[in-house]
Formats: structure tokens, sequence, C-alpha cells
């Protein structure tokens, strides 16, 4: 099942961010990637053709929500994903492209 939760940007009043919540493993696949400013491949998902990499677990719905909706207002867009141990938070990386791992 796939959540979008909508919330006003501080910085810009009447601008709405978006945030995905994703309950379904067939919504998204895990991979890793490379992005320009690390030096080494991260965690990442996935979803609808584009990349996002791991930023942090937590375990409330609320909390994720929140930190989400912080990094909406810096300009940055997420997904959150639902796991047996509470939420987990990425970051999408327009930048980032999918690496092998051997």
């Amino acid at each position: 099942m796939l959540y979008q939760v909508e919330y006003e940007t501080a910085f810009h009043p009447g601008n709405m961010a978006t945030t995905k919540i994703i309950e379904s493993r067939s919504q998204y696949r895990h991979c890793h990637i490379t992005v320009p400013d690390l030096e080494h491949p991260v965690a990442a998902l996935c979803v609808d053709g584009e990349f996002y990499s791991f930023l942090k677990a937590v375990k409330e719905a609320e909390k994720a929500i929140e930190i989400a909706a912080k990094l909406g207002n810096s300009g940055d867009k997420t997904v959150i994903t639902k796991t047996p141990k509470g939420y987990v938070i990425w970051v999408k990386e327009p930048e980032g492209y999918s690496v092998l791992l051997s």
C-alpha cells in the first residue's frame, strides 16, 4: 500500500511537499548507489525509477513524518518505508546511480 503525506513548507507558504509512505515491498527495490559527494556506495531504494539513499530508521510514524517534513522544508524529497521494527526515511538522490557490489 502507498500513502502520500502532504505538508506545507515553511520557506514557501502555500507550496505543498509530498512524502510517500510505502508499506509494500513490491513498490520498490533495494540497491546500492553512488552519489557525487560520497566516496563509497550507500544503501538505497529505487522507487518509480528514482533513487533514494538511506537516512535514518525510527520507531514512530510521527517522528518519521516530522523528519521528512524538515527535509521537505530544505527542498529534499523523501520516501518512508514501513518495517516490522518501525519506519525508515530515505532521501532522493537525483545524481545517484546504481552500482553492482561484488
